[in-house]
């Protein structure tokens, strides 16, 4: 094993040893003070340990959407504020359309399929979220519905090629059930009503942080993926 396989090892096992100490941190004592500061510098730490990565593979389209996924927690995580959400939807959507450009570009054998999907989807989820929500349907709601679309087209695109994506898939797979379970925590009141003492209802008022369960282990495996761009063309 050469020098530079070796740091890269290395720089996986600090990474991963930081992440989990954060996931603890956030899962079991989310009620110390500033931990939405904590939250989003656990963000910050798999984009920087990304750039160890890119800059040895020269291939940045990844990175990049962490960078863009650090602006759209910016908005979502560390100021919280609900007027801003529309902000951090947006951005998360660019995130998307990024990794949907890195699957394209890197697996052209298989661009039209992707692409007939990735369109269908945004005009069915389009449809049906205008017909359901009618009047209430707002730039919050349009950024969100794309951003599912170009999530779920990127989890499908990745299984064309699973052997050579199987590490993003997982990491997608994650941001996804991640994504799911917060878009019911936001629509409740918003966009919907739940049931009182129904499923939903209980789902979305659990006394555990869903979201960051799945939210950190997704963004540690894209950083750490950025790692495996070193051999691939």
């Amino acid at each position: 094993m050469n020098f530079s396989k070796k740091m890269n090892l290395v720089f996986i096992a600090c990474l991963s040893v930081i992440e989990v100490a954060f996931f603890i941190l956030i899962l079991f004592f989310g009620n110390l003070p500033n931990m939405h500061v904590v939250s989003y510098i656990s963000i910050v730490v798999c984009f920087l340990f990304s750039l160890f990565f890119v800059f040895q593979s020269h291939k940045y389209l990844i990175p990049i959407g962490l960078f863009f996924t650090l602006l759209a927690d910016l908005f979502l995580v560390l100021l919280g504020n609900e007027e801003l959400r529309v902000y951090g939807m947006l951005f998360f959507m660019m995130v998307q359309f990024i990794y949907g450009f890195y699957l394209l570009k890197h697996d052209l054998k298989h661009k039209t399929p992707t692409l007939i999907i990735r369109i269908s989807l945004m005009v069915v989820l389009l449809g049906i979220g205008i017909i359901v929500l009618k009047e209430k349907t707002d730039f919050l709601c349009v950024f969100s519905l794309i951003y599912l679309a170009n999530l779920v087209s990127n989890i499908i695109a990745c299984c064309f090629n699973l052997k050579r994506y199987y590490l993003f898939f997982i990491a997608l797979l994650l941001f996804f059930m991640c994504d799911i379970y917060t878009g019911l925590v936001i629509a409740d009141g918003t966009y919907l009503h739940y049931v009182e003492n129904g499923f939903f209802y209980h789902l979305v008022n659990l006394d555990f942080n869903i979201t960051w369960l799945f939210y950190i282990p997704s963004q540690t495996l894209i950083a750490i993926y950025t790692n495996a761009l070193q051999s691939q063309n």
